[in-house]
């Protein structure tokens, strides 16, 4: 028994050291991280999201706060910080300049690797500053300083080019997508652009006071199909006395009395709210995007009490 706990700690340990070091070298993508904590078996059913907010949680406590970051985890306070400022980044950023027109080589490596190396060890509020100063030279500001009047009519045109987004907008933290525009869509007095992940595989309702940047690109968006069915189980208590919306239907009923239900077109942000409230009486079984985001949304409410 002691022999396997004493294994067991170890390889928590090495898993925990392979992530320092995944941080450290700016390689920790989302994927990569998931497929180190699940020893590459993450099928996306597992509890993986679960121990790996229990490694975040331990890397608290000695002080190194990371935060995943457009699909790759950043470490926000490393053990060794360095605080900039605004013309400190500026000079930085002459270097890097006048490392782009170095010829392919051995001293370009060593400056990449010296610039990279610098930028790891930023403070919080450094890397803050760095990221407010690259998000200035990427938005176009046209739409944010548009009248509510102007965006409207914008976002039917560009409905109407039927070319390809990339949007970035605020939903707690500042979100980058690239996508196909479906439809404006007025919900409780707010305006949203209906888009299409670039996958196809998501709908995004995005409300337009939201959005600080739109930019059209020079693709067509196809005519790629709107996953709108979403499948999920309820159990026990909830299952004898659940009311179906008009948008749903029964599938089946299966032997202990849980019952199977098709969700069709119903908002996915408002799916996932509502379903949350049901607790263990309710299992989203497809699609399995959407069963991660459910992941994730539980992962978030427990790291509150944790």
């Amino acid at each position: 028994m002691t022999k396997k706990l004493t294994e067991k700690y170890n390889d928590s340990c090495i898993k925990l050291f392979e992530f320092i070091k995944m941080l450290y070298n700016d390689t920790a993508e989302f994927k990569k991280v998931i497929d180190l904590f699940s020893d590459g078996k993450y099928d996306g059913t597992s509890n993986t999201h679960v121990t790996l907010n229990k490694y975040l949680n331990a890397l608290k406590i000695f002080g190194i706060r990371v935060k995943k970051i457009k699909h790759k985890y950043k470490m926000l306070s490393p053990l060794y910080k360095i605080s900039f400022n605004n013309e400190d980044l500026r000079s930085i950023n002459k270097l890097k300049d006048a490392e782009s027109l170095l010829p392919e080589g051995l001293t370009k490596q060593n400056f990449d690797k010296f610039i990279n190396e610098l930028e790891i060890r930023y403070d919080e509020n450094t890397q803050n500053l760095k990221r407010n100063s690259e998000n200035l030279k990427n938005l176009n500001f046209d739409f944010y300083y548009s009248s509510p009047e102007e965006q409207i009519k914008l976002c039917e045109k560009y409905c109407q080019d039927n070319m390809k987004l990339e949007i970035i907008y605020n939903d707690d933290e500042e979100i980058n997508i690239i996508c196909s525009p479906i439809e404006t869509v007025y919900l409780k007095r707010r305006i949203y652009l209906k888009v299409l992940g670039n996958s196809g595989s998501r709908i995004y309702e995005i409300p337009l006071d939201n959005i600080k940047s739109i930019k059209q690109l020079p693709s067509s968006s196809g005519t790629a199909s709107i996953p709108s069915t979403v499948v999920y189980r309820i159990k026990n208590r909830l299952a004898k006395n659940y009311k179906m919306k008009e948008w749903e239907h029964l599938d089946k009923i299966e032997s202990d009395g849980n019952k199977i239900i098709i969700n069709k077109n119903e908002d996915f942000n408002i799916l996932l709210k509502r379903l949350m409230k049901y607790g263990t009486e309710c299992e989203l079984i497809s699609p399995r995007f959407l069963r991660e985001e459910m992941i994730n949304l539980i992962n978030k409410t427990l790291s509150n009490y944790q």
